[in-house]
């Protein structure tokens, strides 16, 4: 009799097994197609946000660098210091509205010659993006690229910047320009350069009305800063303004693969 159960299960016990074979050969199947399909999306992702972040920052590099890329773009412009404007104001109720001119120019021109540097620091800081920083933009605000840029190098391209800011801001009578400002307005011992010190006088008292002596930078590094941070200020803004419209028409891009990740 026990024969007969045993001969009678054995099919049964062999169905089950071959079954048990077919499905964990299935579930394998699944997990490697999943494992490649993610794999492939993850790539994808990358790709597509490596792209994106190296049109805006081409972009922002080749419109900011040429010549009077900041001077002539009004969303970029550096202006006058805040501390500065005092000068401005009395320099200008007494004809010295060039100096002004002429200061903000030189700015502007050191700002322009020093973008360029910033190109490679910027094409490191792509390569070295991990599949979580492409997601994270990926699902981000409209400038979370961006972000990732200031977040990743912001302090090395400002260290790049700052040599060749120095060296444009000597070439270009930066500090030159800034003294002359100061000596019209009457805010260094100095005026007596500029040749006409009835004028002088006038923007000194000026001067003195608004209190311009205590708010004057101590000393002429500040202003390299300031040109610095503002030249960062407005490498950013371009590379927020490419990436928001990557975003909002992916379309627009020509790319396939920026279409694919950002269209979604």
């Amino acid at each position: 009799m026990l024969t007969k159960s045993v001969i009678l299960i054995a099919p049964l016990l062999l169905c089950a097994a071959s079954f048990q074979d077919t499905l964990n050969s299935a579930l394998s199947t699944s997990s490697s197609t999943q494992k490649s399909t993610s794999s492939a999306s993850s790539s994808s992702s990358i790709a597509g946000v490596k792209e994106a972040l190296s049109l805006g920052a081409d972009q922002a590099v080749s419109l900011l660098g040429k010549e009077d890329g900041f001077l002539k773009n009004s969303a970029v412009k550096i202006p006058l210091p805040a501390s500065l404007k005092p000068i401005a104001t009395a320099a200008e109720k007494v004809g010295g509205k060039r100096y002004v001119d002429d200061f903000v120019t030189t700015m502007n021109t050191a700002a322009s010659k020093a973008i360029p540097k910033t190109a490679s620091i910027l094409s490191d800081t792509i390569s070295s993006m991990s599949v979580d920083d492409a997601n994270a933009i990926i699902k981000g605000s409209n400038t979370a690229a961006t972000d990732y840029f200031k977040a990743k190098s912001q302090d090395k391209l400002l260290n790049a910047l700052m040599p060749i800011i120095k060296e444009s801001v000597a070439q270009n009578k930066v500090m030159s320009s800034y003294q002359s400002l100061k000596e019209f307005s009457g805010t260094t011992n100095a005026s007596s350069k500029l040749g006409d010190n009835a004028l002088v006088g006038q923007a000194s008292s000026i001067a003195k009305g608004f209190g311009i002596t205590d708010v004057v930078p101590e000393n002429d590094e500040n202003i390299e800063a300031y040109i610095g941070r503002k030249t960062l200020d407005g490498l950013f803004y371009m590379i927020a303004e490419k990436e928001k419209a990557l975003r909002s028409n992916p379309l627009a891009s020509g790319s396939s693969i920026i279409q694919q990740v950002f269209g979604k």
